[in-house]
């Protein structure tokens, strides 16, 4: 569960690179120099490629409400995540009906 952007904690980021085919990154903050960011410049730092996924808040004002509406209609709540993570990745996803293929990592 990555509860902050900093510090970085880049043994587990680099051991689930190793380990994972992509990586997604999930954030109720700005994509852009948020949590997401900061994976994908300690991967760039390190010399790592892997298809990396970040998800987040546009850099575009929001209206206020109701925090569950809101998250949907930015893509954040459960069916809009998932839906995210087919389009990105849908040579991985399509293996779910064969079997275990993803690993949350909270």
């Amino acid at each position: 569960n990555m509860r902050w952007a900093k510090p970085l904690d880049t043994d587990l980021l680099f051991e689930l690179a190793r380990t994972h085919q992509a990586l997604v990154t999930v954030e109720e903050g700005a994509v852009m120099g948020g949590a997401g960011s900061a994976v994908l410049e300690a991967l760039a730092h390190a010399g790592i490629q892997v298809p990396v996924l970040t998800l987040g808040i546009a850099d575009v004002f929001t209206e206020h409400g109701d925090p569950a509406k809101l998250l949907a209609q930015m893509g954040l709540d459960a069916a809009g995540i998932g839906a995210s993570v087919r389009e990105r990745f849908p040579e991985l996803t399509s293996a779910l009906s064969a079997g275990p293929g993803l690993k949350l990592v909270s």
